[in-house]
């Protein structure tokens, strides 16, 4: 992992929230291509672009007004295969369905962090 240079990183590698999206891509993927074999479906391919709002102005504590999350998250799929896009629909909305990434996300979970005091 690391940091753009304005948190003292050198941009090396994607940072924690980058990461996030990657986690969200990875089970989100991963979810449709289980699904579409399932129902023997036979993809040529699966492409997945992955965005995100979020203001840096909040986790820097430069501001107590913005939210210290992403605003929004917007994933969009492409899948090459030879069924209608209603299918391809339907995969999409089956990944969402059973990806536990994406569930932890877009539903609240609860978190606990505390100092380990052994």
């Amino acid at each position: 992992m690391d940091e753009p240079p304005v948190v003292f990183g050198k941009n090396r590698g994607a940072n924690p929230v980058e990461y996030l999206l990657v986690a969200l891509s990875g089970f989100l993927t991963t979810s449709l291509i289980v699904n579409a074999s399932a129902r023997g479906i036979e993809k040529k391919g699966v492409e997945s672009r992955y965005e995100g709002d979020l203001d840096a102005r909040g986790f820097l504590g430069i501001s107590e007004d913005v939210k210290l999350s992403y605003e929004n998250i917007r994933v969009y799929f492409k899948i090459n295969a030879d069924i209608y896009d209603e299918q391809k629909d339907e995969l999409v909305q089956l990944a969402k369905k059973y990806s536990p990434v994406y569930n932890s996300i877009a539903n609240p979970v609860s978190v606990s962090v505390q100092l380990d005091k052994v």
